[in-house]
């Protein structure tokens, strides 16, 4: 997969997670796409570059929580079921718990 590519998937599947759940953790992206720590550092940094605002982290729960203020900019048209079950038929796994 290209780097443009996977990060578009990446940044996706954050807002994803942040629709469905409320919240998203770095636990989410290692489970769903077998990347590096520094990675996904990078990649929620890079997220909330583009979206500020829309999470915060609480270090006690260890995840980002969705702000009141939350809204998914990467999504665009997809709907989060397409992109949940596209996640699934190349990725094989998405589970929302936790």
């Amino acid at each position: 997969m290209s780097k443009p590519l996977l990060d578009d998937a990446l940044l996706k599947l954050i807002d994803a997670k942040l629709l469905l759940n409320g919240h998203v953790t770095s636990k989410d992206i290692y489970r769903h796409l077998g990347l590096g720590r520094q990675k996904v550092s990078r990649v929620f940094q890079d997220y909330l570059a583009a979206n500020p605002g829309s999470m915060v982290y609480v270090p006690a729960k260890k995840k980002y929580m969705a702000t009141d203020d939350f809204k998914p900019c990467f999504l665009g048209e997809v709907k989060v079921g397409e992109f949940v079950d596209a996640l699934i038929t190349v990725f094989g796994t998405f589970t929302d718990d936790e």
